[in-house]
């Protein structure tokens, strides 16, 4: 028999110290643990490293609900958050390099997940890099990451010293000796303006401090995760899985901008809002979904090797302006002379296995070709005669009418292989 733990913590009181508690208390006797969290905003990097662990909203009517632009949670809301995003090396960090998917944080996620059997219900998970500033931001104290190629291999070591860029607001930066072998190649490639200070501010929803700032992460062990009625919400790369992570998203919100849902894991989405984060700005885009499941990977069929990801019975909307701050009202089809904002997919890797079924959107925001070959283009082993080959759709809103000839658009809820389109059996639950 396994005993069951209850921890609770309120606000002003750390989650990760009763995360720390539970993994002394499994240690010791081998007891799961639920977290029960009372409302509030807790801005903390969190490491989930207890098998079997739960975190749950404690109030009576658990909310997930965003206010004023994104930048306050509901007042029966449990929103875990943290700032750290791409292109920036902020003083906190100390030595660690903030770069992307191979470093320890696995993309800056606020809550990185390693454990088994991890549970969340009704909780907010969050990176405000992309939404607003916060309070523990704005006391931080960063040197912006620009990339140069020009400048000298750098030695190893040391934080990088910055410099004045000549007539600009903006810092650049002279690699001293920070990098470990490899890290070079993940640099921005853009130079990354001076972050605005200000407790709050939304200036940096605007598209020129777009980064990768991962909200809740799922490393290689992270199998067996069910997620029921949460959140998670930034702006770019928002919610990341290692091949190997299998993770169960039950109802609630996905909410993001550029590929926000990534990665190798297996994952099934069912019966999910997912929200476009669009703030109207000329040109601004949405790229839902970005798989890369290792070809060897690839399902063999049911009880065989794991799937890829799976959307099921999802609702996409744009976002209100009680989630996101709105420039100005993205306009209708054909008036701007762009396609529609949001895309289904942009495969990772062209090996990746997406499939979306049954799904709905808000009438007229879904670009018609629905998928994208922009970041597998070119790639080793690209074949542009069938270049996502593990790409399905099933029963969409518009019958799939638009997509392109490397969609398949499936007759029945069954994959080539005989497996049935179910969440649940998706994950192996």
């Amino acid at each position: 028999m396994v005993l069951a733990l209850v921890l609770h913590v309120s606000p002003g009181e750390s989650v990760q110290a009763a995360v720390d508690s539970a993994r002394a208390v499994y240690a010791a006797r081998g007891e799961k643990t639920t977290i029960l969290i009372e409302p509030g905003t807790y801005c903390e990097e969190l490491t989930i490293d207890v098998p079997g662990l739960t975190l749950k909203n404690a109030s009576k009517h658990p909310s997930i609900a965003l206010k004023n632009h994104g930048v306050d949670a509901d007042s029966e809301a449990v929103r875990l958050t943290w700032y750290y995003g791409h292109g920036y090396q902020y003083r906190s960090m100390g030595s660690r390099v903030n770069y992307g998917g191979s470093r320890e944080r696995l993309w800056n996620a606020s809550v990185l997940v390693t454990a088994p059997d991890f549970r969340a219900e009704g909780i907010i998970f969050e990176n405000s890099f992309n939404l607003y500033v916060c309070a523990k931001e704005a006391t931080d104290s960063l040197v912006s990451i620009s990339h140069n190629t020009s400048l000298p291999s750098p030695p190893r070591g040391e934080a990088p010293s910055p410099r004045r860029v000549k007539g600009s607001a903006r810092l650049d930066v002279q690699w001293t000796s920070i990098e470990p072998l490899g890290v070079r190649s993940e640099r921005p490639k853009k130079i990354m303006p001076v972050r605005p200070r200000e407790v709050g501010s939304t200036e940096v929803q605007k598209k020129r401090y777009r980064e990768r700032a991962s909200a809740i992460s799922f490393a290689k062990g992270a199998t067996n995760a069910v997620l029921k009625n949460c959140r998670a919400v930034g702006r770019q790369d928002v919610l990341y899985g290692d091949e190997g992570a299998s993770i169960y998203w039950q109802g609630g919100v996905l909410q993001g901008g550029v590929d926000f849902i990534f990665g190798g894991m297996t994952m099934a989405v069912d019966r999910a809002t997912i929200v476009a984060n669009i703030n109207g700005e000329k040109g601004d885009k949405c790229y839902i979904s970005a798989g890369r499941h290792l070809s060897s990977a690839l399902s063999q069929g049911e009880g065989g090797k794991s799937h890829g990801l799976l959307f099921y019975r999802c609702h996409i909307r744009l976002a209100t302006k009680e989630e996101l701050k709105i420039e100005r009202e993205p306009l209708p089809l054909g008036e701007t002379g762009e396609r529609c904002y949001v895309w289904l997919a942009r495969p990772w890797r062209w090996w990746g296995e997406t499939v979306w079924a049954y799904t709905t959107w808000e009438e007229g925001i879904l670009n018609p070709e629905g998928w994208s070959l922009g970041l597998v283009k070119d790639k080793e082993g690209f074949n542009p005669e069938n270049p996502c080959p593990n790409s399905y759709e099933y029963k969409s809103q518009d019958g799939s009418a638009g997509r392109p000839a490397w969609v398949k658009v499936l007759s029945k809820p069954v994959l080539p292989d005989g497996t049935k389109i179910n969440p649940k059996k998706w994950v192996k639950m």
